[in-house]
């Protein structure tokens, strides 16, 4: 992914975090949300952690993976749609063996973060 962005938050653990994302709309051109994709090789997981203030969706573009929201953890592939109110915690992971594309969005421009394992 060219441009791509990791996510450490000033807090070292999200260092072993491998979610590459690119943001196509962000804080600079929208007040009310942000969206853009991001994509896991095979084998990789994007932490679990939840935001307190906002509500996170997942469209899956390209490959599978397993969604947490919460205690529930579901398999999804291309075409499915994951919904994350605000305060859940939530992971993906890429048990596939294609890379695991993304369409992510969020109901607002600033968000807070914590990550939880």
């Amino acid at each position: 992914m060219e441009n791509a962005l990791y996510y450490t938050g000033g807090d070292k653990r999200w260092l072993r975090d491998k979610i590459r994302w690119q943001r196509l709309v962000g804080p600079e051109d929208s007040n009310n949300l942000i969206f853009g994709i991001a994509e896991l090789d095979p084998g990789e997981t994007h932490l679990l952690h939840k935001h307190s203030d906002a509500a996170e969706l997942y469209l899956v573009l390209e490959g599978e993976g397993l969604f947490r929201v919460n205690d529930e953890e579901r398999f999804c592939e291309k075409g499915h749609c994951i919904y994350s109110p605000p305060g859940a915690s939530h992971r993906v992971h890429n048990n596939g063996d294609q890379k695991l594309v993304i369409f992510f969005a969020y109901d607002r421009p600033w968000y807070n973060t914590e990550l939880e394992e």
